[in-house]
């Protein structure tokens, strides 16, 4: 398999993050290549992925929850500090938008993967036990920036909300209603950002932005 650039993964740094990401690195593409020779995923097993990489089957999982999600180049998603810090809800906010970007912002930190697109989608092809692990890693994401705008919409008492709740809805379902609004609207926008033509990504931020002003003109219509 051909190795695209590391997205989320800095190349400074110790010496030792260095030696973390080239052994992220090495399984990751070691699982998407016995992925790739494969018919069944159930032929792959962790023991071999590790040999392939040279490392043990118990560094394997120090890295990563699953053999899909080491195909996949996906780590269990958190929400960093700077991300949260800068995550604030004000009067006059499209939070549809605002959550959009919260939530590719999340996903970014969570997904760095080191082959071609179109290799990507042809494991997903190959694989449905793999198209069903990145909904399930997607939902993880959202759920995580529902707790985040939960928080922030009862810092903000925005119009509509309150912890009491406000029309028989509570903060927390508002917040999740958002979230399920705002992760459609990615979910659209990434589909002609992931160009499979030529393997290749688009400008996420401003194909995000394009949808998000779409979806504002068709409410509103």
């Amino acid at each position: 398999m051909t190795a695209a650039e590391p997205r989320g993964q800095d190349a400074k740094g110790s010496h030792r993050e260095r030696k973390r990401a080239r052994t992220w690195a090495a399984i990751h593409l070691a699982a998407a290549e016995s992925a790739a020779v494969h018919d069944r995923l159930s032929d792959v097993t962790v023991e071999a992925v590790a040999e392939r990489a040279e490392i043990s089957p118990r560094t394997f999982f120090n890295y990563f929850r699953s053999k899909e999600d080491a195909v996949l180049g996906q780590q269990a998603p958190v929400i960093h500090d700077d991300i949260a810090d800068d995550f604030h809800i004000e009067a006059g906010d499209d939070l549809v938008e605002k959550v959009a970007f919260l939530l590719l912002a999340v996903f970014r930190t969570s997904v760095h993967r080191l082959i071609t697109y179109g290799e990507y989608v042809t494991l997903l092809d190959r694989h449905p036990e793999l198209a069903r692990r990145r909904l399930q890693h997607i939902d993880a994401v959202e759920a995580l920036v529902a707790d985040l705008v939960t928080a922030r919409l009862a810092e903000s008492q925005a119009p509509g909300t309150s912890p009491g709740g406000h029309g028989g809805h509570t903060v927390e379902e508002t917040a999740l209603l958002i979230v399920t609004v705002a992760g459609a609207v990615m979910r659209t926008a990434m589909a002609p950002v992931l160009d499979l033509r030529n393997g290749t990504e688009g400008d996420a931020d401003s194909v995000l932005r394009r949808t998000c002003a779409h979806f504002r003109e068709v409410t509103r219509a």
